[in-house]
């Protein structure tokens, strides 16, 4: 899943992220300040099931400083980052509800970067990719149904833009919205709902979205992802001395087959 990988590690969400925790020493203090913020978010979303001013309260900070990291004017906001290109089912909203969204994906974080380090593991192809991350998102509502809750069952907004990318070109934000979000909703109930079972319910429109895709994947990227799918999987030294001599052996193949279509351009091909 070359692509898929490097698609999710430089999406619009990460990127973001990226900047804030490995800026400069002010953009670390900003992202102190902002995970406060989001810490105190969560804890009256999760106790009281809704986002309102006490967030001010429990964080300790100010309205004029809310605005600064999240309102509409807020520079360094994840809305701002997306800017026009923010999925358009993930409308504009006050700075307490943009917190909240922003919540959403700080808590959801260690989650992606679970099914990321599966992706760079397990197996190979795009259902083994959007199961994964189906299952992250899963397993995320199991553990914060109420912060959930409070923000209206809206899924993180990084992973819908993750599962954009699985379904590759075409996909709709919208289409996706409502499959994280029928995710969220069968795994928060809070009937302790196996993960693999919220899965097995939305399997085949997994497979039906997909199915257009890998026989539209360009030979190249079905090649590397065949290849990195090879090298990343956990195969015993014979195993891997055999796949070393597949590939060794591919390679010299295309390469004679290439050799002989130049000298064919060159000289016109053999007499039967």
């Amino acid at each position: 899943m070359a692509d898929v990988l490097t698609e999710s590690r430089r999406s619009v969400a990460a990127r973001w992220r990226e900047r804030l925790v490995q800026g400069s020493r002010h953009g670390q203090r900003h992202w102190a300040t902002r995970t406060a913020y989001y810490a105190a978010c969560r804890e009256v979303a999760e106790a009281e099931g809704q986002v309102g001013k006490r967030v001010l309260d429990v964080s300790g900070g100010s309205t004029s400083t809310l605005y600064t990291v999240v309102g509409p004017r807020a520079r360094h906001s994840l809305a701002a980052a997306y800017g026009g290109d923010l999925p358009e089912c993930f409308g504009r909203v006050d700075a307490l509800a943009e917190l909240a969204r922003e919540t959403v994906v700080w808590t959801f974080w260690s989650y992606r970067d679970s099914w990321l380090q599966t992706l760079e593991t397990g197996p190979a192809g795009r259902m083994a990719a959007a199961e994964g991350l189906v299952l992250a998102v899963a397993d995320f509502a199991a553990d914060h149904p109420a912060l959930l809750r409070a923000t209206k069952l809206e899924p993180p907004v990084c992973a819908v833009e993750d599962l954009m990318a699985v379904f590759g070109p075409g996909a709709g934000a919208r289409d996706v919205f409502r499959l994280l979000q029928n995710v969220i909703a069968d795994a928060s109930r809070g009937l302790h709902v196996p993960a693999e079972v919220v899965l097995d319910g939305v399997r085949p429109a997994l497979a039906e979205r997909l199915a257009g895709v890998e026989r539209a994947s360009p030979p190249l990227g079905v090649l590397a992802d065949a290849v990195v799918g090879v090298l990343s999987a956990p195969l015993g030294l014979p195993e891997r001395l055999a796949a070393a001599d597949l590939l060794q052996a591919a390679a010299e193949t295309l390469r004679r087959t290439i050799r002989t279509e130049d000298r064919e351009r060159d000289n016109g091909p053999r007499a039967a």
